[in-house]
C-alpha cells in the first residue's frame, strides 16, 4: 500500500516484526556459510600453492567486489523486489559452490577455480547484504532499528566470527569437498527460508534512469548529509587503521615477537575479541532512547584508538586480549548506531544506493593500509608500524566535533517521508 504521494508508509506499531524474523533466520544460514567459505577458500589455496601471491589473490577476490562494484549493486538492488534479490543471490551462491565441488572431484583444488569462486561469492554476497540491510526499515518500526541491527550484528559475530571459521578448520582437515558441499546446502536453505518472506516491492518504482545517473544521485545524497559524510570519513579511517594494524600486530604477537604467543594462543586471542562485540550488541540495544548517541560514538573512537595502542604500551598478553575485546566492542557499537541512522534518515527509494556507496567509500582505503604499515614496519620496526596505525585511527577524533553539531539529527533523524522531498 502506498500513500497519495507514492511513498510506502511505515509499518504499523501494532504489527509484530514477523518479516524481520524471517530475514534474520535467512541471514543466519547465509552468514554461517560465509564464515565457512571465508576460511575454506584460502585454506584450499594454501594447500594447493605455497605462493603468498596465490593465496592473496583468493582473499582479494572475495573482498574486491565491495570496492569496485558496490555502487552498481546498490542501483540494481533498488530496482528489484527484496525477496527476489535475496533468493537469487542465495541460489547462485549454491551453484558457485556446486561448480567448485565438481571441480574438486574432477581435478582437485587449483588456483584459477578458487579465484573465480571467490570473486563470484564476493559479488553475490554484496547483493545479499545490501538488500538485507536496506530492507530492515520496511520490516520494523524506526524505534526498533537499533535492536534489529544489534540482532543482525550478534548473529554475524557468532556465526561468521566463531562457529563458521572453527567448523571450516575442523571439517577441512577431513575433506575440503565436504565443506564445499555443506556451504552449498546452507545457501540453499537460505533461499528456502525466504519463501516465508512477504513480498516487498522494489524501492525504485518510478521511471528508470541510467545506472550512472542513479549512482551519482546516491553519492550526492551522501555528500549532502553532513552526518553521513562524516561517518563515511571516520569509518574509512577506522577500517584502514585496523587493516594496517592486524598484519603488524600478528608479527608483534607471535613468537619471537614481544608478546611471545604461539599460533594456537594467537588464534584464541583473536576469537576472544568477538566476545567484546557480542557484549556491545547487547549493551547498545538496551541504551535508553534519551542517551546521547554522540557520546557512544565518541567512546567508540577513543576506546578503539586506545586498544590499537595497547601492544605498544605493554607486552602483557592478558591486557592485549582485553584490548582486542574493547576494539571489537567499540567497532560493533559504532556500526549499529551509524547503520541505524543511515536506515532511518535515508529515503527508501535510494537506501540501497546509499548503503552500497557508503561501504564502497568507507572501505576504499583498506588495501593501502597493510602496504603502508608493512613498509613502515620493515623500515622502522614493528612498534613504529603499530603507532602509524594508531595515528590513522586517531584522525577520526578530529571529525568528532562536527558530529556534535548535528547531534540532534542523530538522536531524532528526519522522517523518511519528509527526507524524500529533499532528494
Amino acid at each position: 500500500m502506498t500513500t497519495a504521494a507514492g511513498r510506502t508508509p511505515a509499518a504499523p506499531s501494532s504489527t509484530p516484526p514477523q518479516q524481520f524474523r524471517v530475514l534474520l533466520s535467512s541471514f543466519a544460514f547465509s552468514t554461517l556459510s560465509d564464515g565457512l567459505t571465508i576460511v575454506l577458500l584460502p585454506l584450499m589455496a594454501a594447500m594447493t600453492s605455497r605462493s603468498p601471491l596465490d593465496v592473496s589473490l583468493v582473499a582479494m577476490g572475495r573482498a574486491l567486489p565491495w570496492t569496485l562494484l558496490a555502487p552498481v549493486v546498490g542501483v540494481l538492488v533498488e530496482r528489484t523486489p527484496v525477496r527476489t534479490v535475496l533468493v537469487r543471490a542465495s541460489l547462485l551462491r549454491l551453484l558457485v559452490l556446486a561448480a567448485l565441488s565438481a571441480s574438486l572431484v574432477v581435478s582437485g583444488p587449483s588456483i584459477p577455480p578458487l579465484v573465480a569462486a571467490a570473486v563470484a561469492l564476493g559479488i553475490l554476497e554484496a547483493f545479499y547484504e545490501v538488500a538485507a540491510q536496506s530492507s530492515v526499515p520496511a520490516m520494523v518500526r524506526a524505534d526498533q532499528l537499533v535492536s534489529a541491527n544489534s540482532k543482525l550484528t550478534a548473529t554475524e559475530l557468532t556465526l561468521r566470527g566463531f562457529l563458521g571459521p572453527s567448523a571450516a578448520g575442523f571439517v577441512a582437515s577431513l575433506s575440503f569437498l565436504r565443506v564445499s558441499v555443506a556451504c552449498a546446502v546452507l545457501y540453499g536453505i537460505t533461499a528456502f527460508v525466504m519463501v516465508w518472506l512477504p513480498s516487498i516491492p522494489a524501492a525504485a518504482n518510478g521511471p528508470r534512469k541510467k545506472i550512472r545517473a542513479d549512482i551519482i544521485e546516491g553519492m550526492r545524497y551522501l555528500r549532502r548529509d553532513p552526518l553521513l559524510l562524516r561517518f563515511v570519513m571516520m569509518t574509512a579511517c577506522g577500517a584502514m587503521a585496523y587493516a594496517a594494524w592486524i598484519p603488524v600486530f600478528t608479527l608483534y604477537a607471535l613468537t619471537p615477537g614481544p608478546l611471545g604467543l604461539t599460533s594456537t594462543e594467537f588464534g584464541l586471542a583473536m576469537s576472544a575479541a568477538a566476545f567484546g562485540g557480542l557484549a556491545a550488541t547487547w549493551i547498545t540495544a538496551r541504551l535508553p532512547a534519551s542517551f546521547p548517541k554522540t557520546h557512544v560514538l565518541t567512546a567508540s573512537v577513543v576506546l578503539g584508538t586506545c586498544a590499537l595502542a595497547t601492544p605498544v604500551l605493554t607486552p602483557r598478553p592478558l591486557l592485549n586480549v582485553v584490548a582486542l575485546m574493547l576494539y571489537s566492542g567499540s567497532t560493533v557499537a559504532w556500526n549499529i548506531i551509524t547503520v541505524s541512522y543511515r536506515q532511518r534518515s535515508t529515503p527508501p527509494k535510494i537506501l540501497g544506493r546509499v548503503n552500497a556507496s557508503y561501504r564502497a567509500l568507507a572501505w576504499s582505503l583498506i588495501p593501502l593500509g597493510p602496504l603502508i604499515s608493512g613498509a613502515v614496519g620493515t623500515v622502522a620496526g614493528l612498534r613504529p608500524g603499530l603507532l602509524f596505525c594508531v595515528g590513522i585511527s586517531a584522525c577520526s577524533l578530529f571529525l568528532l566535533p562536527g558530529a556534535y553539531k548535528h547531534s540532534r539529527s542523530l538522536a531524532d533523524p528526519m522522517p523518511q517521508e519528509e527526507a524524500s522531498e529533499s532528494v
